[in-house]
Order: structure tokens, then C-alpha cells, then sequence
């Protein structure tokens, strides 16, 4: 709305009406709808409309406002051996007992130094709340940095320290509120909190700082972001294996540490996202953006954007299905087994024998182009082939995925040929839903094929040696296990085309 950016790095500057009134943004129960009066709303019949916008809370941005500002302590004596990336903020190495006399008791105050008990490691010093907070700081690349975080300058570190501080302490209780009627209200939301009771929401020291204790000094490499434990993967079961539609596939967002510039709010509690960067997530295939605090309140709601999807290769296959599919599968894949049968099974060697090289690189950069699907037609068979078995091999999350392995290498292992089949199924019903209408058209394909294994001379062992490592991966693969997980694979997928029609219907 015509609002300068780089007044993100001084918001003490800004003047907040005018920034209110280019956002449209307003307190209370007021909608989005800048530069509308109540009349024209009615004479236009809009009320209904506006009344269903969403309603974005200004609070923390007014916090951030009053968020005290960095003032830089000089030192008044040279001193030699300061990095050339410090300024008159740096005072050397000194004690802590005299970083709090030269530092006083105002907020804001604040100095470089250097480890008294760790020469080459600095650290930034300042005041907030009277008491005085230290951090390691590091510089790389022309950046000063800090828990992952980068900046321009020492006072633009500072004051995202001290925005950070000063929301926590503000707005810790309102923000544990708002998430919480975020929560009660879910079943007039777009976006669906998890499942199942949640713990309020602690906001952690300075959003990702962590202080350094009088106890740690700076002899340890301090970990300033702290570690989260890694996401839940869910099991999405098939409630039946031919109904399942794709508009009720789950699919969990893919959250990765984001800068926005402008005026960000997150899109599950509405309130703004402060800080000067990394101010919040944002899902890779989706846009959504969320606090930090808010990412963990999301549901497996995904749903892709091509926007943000930009290739086909690579890409997680659930994500591939709700972006562009036919008959639950991705289209190419559904494109390619199509094209491949409507010449029929006669080719010798398919699937064993790679199609050129520079053809099959030329086609995957078509597709990942988002060619039109009819390329497809003008590619030779062995071509084909390669395209989808490069496919497969490229899935970050193989087609038989790591939690269900070993379901399938357990199964194949029973004596009993009704046993073994009923344990194939159950191992089947573990795979989110896109995996498993992936691998019923793969593999009923490959019965397809290996019925003509007389003229193509592409038997269910043959097809299996190409298709077991490609198929199946295991979590972890070493140089002693190599030989016998393949073995396991190849033997699971031979079983698979052999008693495929069986096995999914």
C-alpha cells in the first residue's frame, strides 16, 4: 500500500495511524475494509461480506512500537585489536562486573565485547528491564548472527532482541489467550488445530534467544535457538481402498523459518508477527504463515499451491496428488503408465534397458516445466520407462514408505500363501493414501507387463530386480546390510506382481 519497507527497521519511526490506515487495520471487532465508510458498505450491500472477512489484531504491533531502542555505549579509547566489523560499540575484553558499570541501568544500553574466558568468541550486552542480557554473537559472510538469525548491523540485532524480549513480557498471557480461542473457535476456522487436547502454549525466552547464565559464561558453544523435536509423522489410513477421494487426503505443511517484509500476521491466531526477521514459518507448498508458537497448532491441512510447487521431480508425492491428479495419482504418472500401454507390451527389455540420456534429462525438464502432458507421446518407450522409474527414485519419501517397510519385508517372509497375501494387505493399509494409489497403479501396471513376458521377455524376477530398490528404501542403508535389503526388496516385489490382482482388490 505504497508503505516503505525499510521503516520495518526503525518501527519506533513509524507513524502507526497512517500505517493502520493503509492496512485497513483496526482493534476490536472492525474488518478489513480500508477506505469504505459504514454508508458506502450498506449502499454496496456488503455487510454480509465484510462481516465474514477475517479479522487481523494490531496489539502486537503497538507492543513492538513501544519496544525499547537500542542506544550504543561508545568506548572513548582505541583499541587495537577490535574486528574491522565492530564500531565504537566494541570495549574489548572486560569482566561482567564491568560490562554493568559501563553499561547503567537503561534499557537499550548496549555493548560489543570480547569472551574473557574464551578469546575469539564476542558477545552482545544490553539492558532490558533493568538487568542485563548477554548473547553470543558470531559474523559471517558480512552478517552479524545470532541463533541462526542474520543482520545488517549490531543495532538491528539489538533491537529484534529487545522486540522479542518486550513482546514476551507484554503479550505472553494475550497470546496464550488468542491461540486458545484460536482452538475453540476451529470449527469456524480454515485451518483445523491437531486433534486432541493441547497444553497452553509457553512462549519461549526472547522467541529462539537463549540467554547465557552467570553459570555458562561463554566457555560452551551456545545453542541459541532451541532444538525442536522433529514433527510427528502421521499414518493416513485408507478407509476404503477404492473410494478414498482426494479432497480428504491429510496431508501435514511443510514449515520452514521465514523473513517477511512489509507488515506480516499469521493465518491461524491473526495477530501480527513481530521481530525485524525470521519473524515466523512459512509452508513451503502452501504459503501459510505462522508464528512460532502457532506451527504447532496446525492441523495436516496442506493444501499445495502451484505457486509455491514448481516442479515435479522431487516433490513430496501426497503434494503432487492435491496439486494436479487423475484417478488419485499424480497425472503424470497416470499419464506415462497410459502412454506406455497404449503401444502395448511388445518392447523388448522395457523397464530393463535405459532409455538415452539426453532424452530422458530433455523430458524431465519439460515436465518439471510443466509441459503440456502430451510430450509424453513423442518420447520412445525406453525413455518412457526411465522418466518413471527416476520418478520414483527421486521421492523424498519412498512409495513403500519407512514406517510400513517392514510390514511388507515381514510379510513376504510367512509360509502360508493366503497368510501371506492377508499380510500384504494389512502392510498396505499403513500408506497414506496417495502412496497406496500410487503403488496399486505401478504395480498392477507391472502385472500388465509381466503377463506379456513372452514377447517382452520382462519376467516378474526381472521386473522386480529393477523395481525393488526403487519401490522400497529403507530408513537406513549401510555397506553391510546393502546386499541383503536388496535381496529383501526384490523378493517383496516379485510377490507383489505376481499376486497383485489378489492383493488389491
Amino acid at each position: 500500500s505504497g508503505i516503505n519497507a525499510e521503516w520495518l527497521l526503525r518501527p519506533g519511526e513509524l507513524n502507526e495511524e497512517l500505517v493502520h490506515a493503509s492496512l485497513g487495520i483496526f482493534d476490536g471487532s472492525k474488518q478489513l475494509c480500508p477506505g469504505t465508510s459504514a454508508n458506502e458498505e450498506q449502499d454496496l450491500g456488503m455487510k454480509e461480506l465484510v462481516k465474514d472477512l477475517p479479522t487481523y489484531d494490531s496489539k502486537l504491533y503497538t507492543i513492538q512500537l513501544n519496544a525499547p531502542k537500542p542506544r550504543a555505549i561508545r568506548n572513548m579509547y582505541e583499541d587495537g585489536d577490535k574486528p574491522d566489523y565492530y564500531g565504537d560499540e566494541y570495549h574489548g575484553r572486560i569482566e561482567r562486573t564491568e560490562v554493568k558499570r559501563v553499561l547503567g541501568n537503561q534499557d537499550g544500553n548496549y555493548i560489543v565485547r570480547e569472551s574473557v574466558t574464551q578469546p575469539g568468541k564476542y558477545s552482545l550486552s544490553f539492558v532490558f528491564g533493568g538487568e542485563i542480557k548477554h548473547y553470543i554473537i558470531d559474523y559471517k559472510d558480512g552478517k552479524h548472527c545470532i541463533g541462526g538469525k542474520e543482520f545488517d548491523s549490531i543495532y538491528s540485532l539489538c533491537l529484534d532482541g529487545l522486540i522479542s524480549l518486550h513482546v514476551q513480557r507484554e503479550a505472553g498471557d494475550y497470546l496464550n489467550k488468542a491461540i486458545t480461542m484460536r482452538r475453540m473457535h476451529k470449527g469456524k476456522a480454515p485451518l483445523a488445530p491437531r486433534k486432541g487436547s493441547c497444553p497452553a502454549v509457553v512462549i519461549q525466552d526472547s522467541e529462539g534467544y537463549k540467554e547465557l547464565g552467570d553459570e555458562h559464561v561463554e566457555t560452551d558453544g551456545v545453542q541459541l535457538r532451541p532444538k525442536r523435536d522433529k514433527p510427528v509423522r502421521r499414518t493416513f489410513r485408507v478407509s476404503s481402498m477404492f473410494e478414498t477421494q482426494v479432497q480428504n487426503m491429510e496431508k501435514a505443511h511443510r514449515f520452514e523459518v521465514h523473513t517477511y517484509f512489509g507488515f506480516p500476521f499469521c493465518s491461524y491466531c491473526k495477530n501480527y508477527m513481530w521481530g525485524l526477521t525470521q519473524q515466523g514459518f512459512q509452508c513451503s507448498d502452501c504459503g501459510l504463515d505462522v508464528h512460532h508458537q502457532c506451527q504447532l497448532e496446525v492441523g495436516p491441512n496442506c493444501r499445495p499451491n502451484k505457486r509455491f510447487v514448481t516442479k515435479v521431480f522431487g516433490v513430496d508425492l501426497t503434494t503432487l496428488v492435491l496439486i494436479n491428479s487423475q484417478d488419485n495419482i499424480p497425472v503424470f504418472v497416470h499419464r506415462c503408465i497410459k502412454v506406455l500401454e497404449s503401444r502395448g507390451f511388445d518392447t523388448e527389455g522395457m523397464y530393463r534397458v535405459n532409455g538415452c540420456f539426453d532424452d530422458v534429462r530433455h523430458y524431465k525438464e519439460l515436465i518439471d516445466s510443466n509441459a503440456n502432458d502430451n510430450v509424453l507421446i513423442k518420447a520412445d518407450t525406453f525413455v518412457l520407462c526411465s522418466l518413471l522409474k527416476q520418478f520414483l527414485r527421486e521421492l523424498p519419501m519412498p512409495l513403500v514408505t519407512y514406517d510400513a517397510y517392514h510390514y511388507f519385508i515381514n510379510a513376504k517372509d510367512l509360509d502360508d500363501l493366503d497368510e501371506k497375501i492377508g499380510a500384504m494387505k494389512e502392510a498396505i493399509k499403513k500408506l497414506p493414501d496417495s502412496h497406496f494409489h500410487c503403488l496399486k497403479a505401478i504395480i498392477l501396471h507391472l502385472c500388465r507387463v509381466q503377463s506379456n513376458s513372452g514377447k517382452n521377455h520382462m519376467t516378474a524376477e526381472n521386473l522386480s530386480i529393477v523395481f525393488g530398490p526403487t519401490i522400497f528404501r529403507p530408513h537406513t542403508m549401510t555397506a553391510e546390510n546393502m546386499m541383503e535389503s536388496m535381496q529383501h526388496q526384490k523378493t517383496a516385489v516379485k510377490f507383489l506382481i505376481e499376486h497383485g490382482w489378489r492383493i488389491f482388490r
